[in-house]
């Protein structure tokens, strides 16, 4: 099953996205913030990050900069 981590502040969207998705079967969390979604993708390893842009704390472009940065993320995990 694919994960995807959804980073979304607006609490309508990112819940509406995580629905959809979830009833095409995925495997979905959502974080509010760029630095919710760091932690969580270090803990849970995300096949994918959807993200907003504009987001408090941390915005998408950071985030992406950081988890393509990041070496526990580069490394693709063992099934």
């Amino acid at each position: 099953m694919n994960k995807i981590l959804i980073v979304e502040d607006d609490d309508d969207s990112r819940i509406l996205l995580k629905r959809l998705l979830e009833t095409t079967g995925y495997e979905v969390s959502d974080a509010v913030n760029g630095v919710d979604a760091l932690e969580q993708a270090k803990r849970s390893r995300p096949d994918m990050i959807l993200s907003d842009i504009m987001m408090p704390e941390m915005d998408g472009f950071m985030l992406c900069r950081l988890a393509k940065a990041d070496e526990t993320l580069k490394t693709e995990q063992e099934s």
